[in-house]
């Protein structure tokens, strides 16, 4: 029962992201809008901070996006300019196993192994406040 358990729990902390935020904070705000170029902006503004949000492959690039806009709200931003979506390979899983069997005098080990990459995206995003 602990394993059925443990599973999910392992899972849920797999597909985490993270928003990294550094900047100036504000009171918070409830409607944020989203660019995707610093020109489609129509009125004055200055960017008060930067954001780099982060996560595996679990977790969509909507989702990451969410997250920013979320993070926007409670830092006071205005708008939120995406201005990057970048993929890497961030490192590699190997599983192992291995089966004796034991033929009396001898015995005979098969063993078994398999790679994957492991890949994580990243969003960037500067977050702004109206004049």
């Amino acid at each position: 029962m602990r394993t059925m358990l443990a599973i999910p729990a392992l899972l849920f902390v797999a597909a985490c992201a993270h928003v990294d935020y550094i900047g100036e904070t504000y009171e918070p705000t409830r409607q944020v809008d989203v660019f995707f170029a610093e020109k489609d902006i129509p009125r004055d503004y200055r960017v008060m901070g930067k954001v780099l949000a982060s996560a595996n492959e679990l977790v969509s690039a909507e989702k990451l996006q969410s997250k920013i806009v979320k993070k926007a709200q409670e830092k006071g931003a205005d708008a939120v300019v995406l201005t990057g979506l970048e993929r890497y390979k961030s490192g590699q899983h190997t599983d192992y196993s291995e089966t004796t069997e034991d033929r009396g005098r001898k015995t005979r080990t098969h063993g078994h192994s398999s790679t994957s990459d492991e890949e994580k995206k990243e969003i960037q995003a500067i977050f702004i406040k109206y004049r």
